[in-house]
């Protein structure tokens, strides 16, 4: 796959599906993978066929075209950092709720249960549990990402400190769409709401010596080779600028992370894009083969997954809508053990791989995944 980046000129609107009614607000959603897969395929089949749109045997032939993001990025200096949604092992707790006001970030982890408890788990599914040294507090509000090498740190079972965490994001624009009627000088019912939209303009931070400016961007995969570009992302034709990374991938599986994860029998995997699992939130495959890891086969332990996210859309292939379907939002982790001898390579396909249990949405980039080790 190439890596290509996505520079929004414009704040993109990607709307949840809501239907609108008077009054009504649709907040702006991090967009869907299907949305980028979309527009690398849009973009392939305009420069070779500049006049028609493509037949429903050309429709299929594009849906096989395989990409992964969108993801973010910030970019500073010319330095792309990638970013990655919270994982969702980790919590934002007040050390003292009485007497400090520091937050600090704690770990969850595969626990058992205590002496006389029971639960509905699955059968052979462990709870998750706090670490020991977690104060009992309420989660706190913090970043929503973390830069990849934090999340690498975290992967490996180490601490990451919350006051290093990137306490900027992007920012949100809200616009108010209103049509009046004519007779009665008005705002005509059902024709007043409000979108949003995500805002991706340059920002600055205190840097102890002034203010450093940065921006931010997406960072996609593709197995599309497209020309640099202007084209339109997201809802009202918004417009990006699209071209390849730099010849140095800021998505290369790091050396050292490859190596620890070679030996390791116990293996993290934390969702970088939402994940689509015909069983909800549990992979289907679980106990078996990873989908596109031929000869890995893992054991499902433990799973920490935040509340399900609304995903629909239009099908243009075949002219209707689709099917509403629950996403298992980006920062999710599931704790595996291997069973078996695994493929040599096994942790370089497995890197930023989707392991959804459908093959399209594979090729639509959902649930992509960041290894780890656990203990």
């Amino acid at each position: 796959m190439k890596t290509y980046q996505l520079e929004p000129q414009a704040p993109l609107v990607f709307r949840s599906g809501k239907p609108f009614g008077e009054g009504s607000r649709d907040g702006a959603n991090f967009p869907w993978p299907s949305s980028l897969a979309g527009l690398m395929r849009t973009v392939h089949w305009d420069a070779l066929n500049t006049s028609a749109p493509p037949g429903k045997e050309a429709a299929k032939d594009l849906l096989a075209l395989a990409s992964a993001g969108p993801l973010l990025a910030k970019r500073e200096q010319g330095r792309l950092t990638p970013m990655f949604s919270k994982p969702a092992d980790a919590l934002y707790l007040l050390k003292d709720e009485k007497k400090d006001q520091e937050k600090a970030v704690y770990r969850l982890l595969p626990g058992s249960h205590e002496a006389d408890c029971d639960s509905d788990l699955p059968q052979g599914l462990q709870p998750v549990v706090a670490e020991v040294n977690a104060p009992k507090a309420k989660p706190q509000d913090g970043p929503e990402y973390w830069t990849l090498e934090q999340l690498l740190t975290w992967r490996m079972g180490e601490k990451v400190e919350f006051a290093a965490l990137e306490q900027c994001s992007y920012s949100r624009e809200t616009r108010t769409h209103v049509a009046i009627n004519r007779s009665t000088l008005a705002a005509d019912s059902g024709r007043l709401f409000q979108t949003e939209g995500l805002d991706f303009a340059p920002c600055r931070k205190p840097d102890g010596m002034g203010y450093e400016k940065f921006d931010w961007v997406f960072l996609a995969r593709s197995t599309v080779d497209v020309a640099p570009q202007m084209v339109a992302f997201g809802g009202e034709r918004r417009l990006s600028w699209l071209q390849r990374t730099s010849a140095q991938d800021p998505l290369a599986l790091p050396e050292a992370h490859r190596k620890a994860l070679q030996t390791s029998r116990k293996v993290s995997l934390t969702l970088a894009t939402p994940a689509l699992f015909n069983a909800g939130w549990q992979p289907s495959w679980a106990g078996n083969e990873v989908p596109g890891v031929p000869g890995l086969n893992l054991k499902l332990v433990a799973a920490a997954v935040e509340r399900w996210q609304g995903i629909s859309g239009w099908d243009l292939l075949n002219q209707q809508a689709k099917a509403a379907r629950k996403a298992v939002a980006a920062g999710a982790t599931y704790w595996f053990e291997i069973i078996g001898e695994p493929p040599a390579d096994w942790v370089e396909r497995l890197w930023l791989a989707p392991i959804s249990d459908e093959a399209q949405d594979r090729h639509d980039g959902f649930g992509l995944v960041i290894p780890g080790i656990w203990k």
